[in-house]
């Protein structure tokens, strides 16, 4: 059926499976008819009525054998029929069936929308629905209606991404177990080692990829999990070991908390002042400069662009906490005895290193409480140019202040714990926002922080952990 109608059959829409079997019950209830009648004419009938009685109990048994080979066939075609086909054809149903309130809108013979289903990856669905005689802004309104079709085995399932065509003529939405737990578990930091300086973990199947992404802006209210969050990323770049190149992990702390009794992590000046805070801001920005030549000469001597992974560097990364709280550090207006030493100054290092730095492997991660992101803390300009968000224990009025209303439709409202974020990465995989919660460390994570930095400045090169190979 290519055109909507309004009065259609209960197995419209059906997948062949459910038809077969409708249609095997259906031939066994004949068969169980004509066996009855059969058996109530036989012993009363004689003379040429025999022969009639005799063909209705062969004709039961054929009907009988027919029934039993459909109920067959039908078994046999649900077990075959692939996840994304049955999907497909229940998200099918409830679109186009007239009994399920018609989501999308159509009338008496308009053209019926094109429905794909593939399967992205281990229970992970994209389910395109091609734009015909509706709209793709009510193909997109019908991601409810999609969910609520998802019944059976697939109860557990919902549509959790949602992303319009270029040219405005399809609608794919990401299907996947919303209930499925894929956080990473970790006894020891050594489990946490990345197969590559490339690719962090964020949980099963979710991985921050440096090469397509850019610096990092965390937001979160306290106890959300954001800092633990952030050290598991700092834990698998710190497992890298240093390059030759002078790669840097670089810990700003201006609240003076857990993180500022760790060796190497800078903190405020023993006068409340953030005088090396800038200087460590400098240096990192200095090493982007560095890595960057370096990066130029071999680009010269090979004829082509030399990326930072190609040349066996490994990803600097400098974490300013509560980056709101130290901006209010700085004054204004430099004094004239130290002119260096303002907010402007501070200000053009963070931008200078966030626009320049991902080229060179140089990111930074910001971490900042979600309220402030919008109250001038946070500059526009910095917040577009962070490729790589995160949100914990996220609320939609949160989100709005991070990504597009239109990239938080499919989101579902509900009660997030510590660890669980809204997480985006302009990878070409993750550009949508989603679900993803972070790893569980089961250890003394502060210390094993501590112990890894200490390793990363070691100054034998023997005590770092040995550089990690890509699989």
């Amino acid at each position: 059926m290519r055109t909507y109608r309004r009065e259609v059959g209960p197995l419209a829409y059906a997948a062949p499976g459910v038809i077969l079997l409708v249609a095997g019950s259906a031939a066994l209830l004949l068969a169980g008819a004509l066996v009855l009648g059969f058996r109530g004419l036989a012993p009363a009938v004689s003379g040429p009525l025999a022969e009639i009685v005799r063909m209705v109990g062969q004709a039961a048994a054929v009907v009988a054998c027919v029934g039993i080979g459909a109920v067959i066939a039908a078994a046999a075609v649900h077990v075959l029929t692939p996840d994304r086909a049955k999907i497909r054809h229940k998200v099918r149903r409830a679109l186009c069936h007239p009994a399920h309130g018609n989501p999308l809108h159509l009338q008496e013979g308009e053209l019926l929308p094109s429905i794909k289903c593939k399967e992205t990856r281990p229970g992970v669905y994209d389910l395109t629905i091609s734009a015909g005689a509706v709209t793709v802004e009510t193909i997109a309104g019908a991601a409810s209606a999609i969910s609520s079709a998802l019944n059976g085995r697939y109860i557990r399932y919902a549509v959790t991404q949602m992303d319009t065509g270029v040219a405005f003529d399809r609608v794919t939405f990401r299907i996947e177990d919303v209930l499925a737990d894929r956080s990473l578990t970790f006894e020891k930091v050594e489990d946490m080692r990345p197969r590559g300086p490339t690719k962090l973990q964020v949980q099963a199947g979710t991985e921050i990829d440096l090469t397509t992404s850019g610096s990092m802006l965390v937001a979160g209210k306290t106890r959300s999990g954001k800092t633990t969050g952030i050290i598991a990323i700092l834990l698998q770049a710190l497992q890298c070991g240093r390059d030759e190149y002078g790669s840097e992990v670089i810990i700003i702390d201006p609240k003076r908390a857990e993180l500022s009794r760790l060796p190497y992590v800078v903190a405020l000046d023993e006068d409340g002042e953030a005088r090396g805070i800038l200087d460590a801001l400098k240096r990192f920005s200095d090493t982007i400069v560095t890595r960057q030549a370096v990066l130029n000469n071999l680009s010269e001597q090979v004829g082509d662009a030399v990326k930072w992974w190609d040349a066996g560097m490994h990803p600097s990364f400098l974490f300013v906490d509560e980056f709101v709280s130290l901006k209010s550090i700085f004054p204004a207006k430099p004094a004239k005895d130290d002119p260096d030493y303002c907010l402007a100054a501070f200000d053009g290092i963070i931008k200078r290193i966030v626009t320049m730095g991902a080229s060179a492997g140089c990111y930074v991660i910001i971490s900042i409480a979600e309220a402030s992101v919008q109250e001038g803390g946070l500059p526009a300009m910095l917040r577009s140019a962070m490729s790589t968000r995160i949100l914990f224990r996220p609320t939609r009025s949160e989100g709005l202040l991070m990504w597009d209303k239109t990239k938080l439709d499919t989101m579902p409202e509900r009660v997030y714990g510590p660890g669980d974020a809204w997480f985006s990465s302009t990878d070409g995989e993750h550009d949508a926002v989603s679900y993803v919660h972070f790893p569980v460390m089961r250890f003394k994570v502060y210390a094993e922080l501590g112990r890894l930095l200490t390793l990363y400045y070691a100054d034998s090169p023997a005590e770092a952990p040995p550089p990690p190979c890509e699989t």
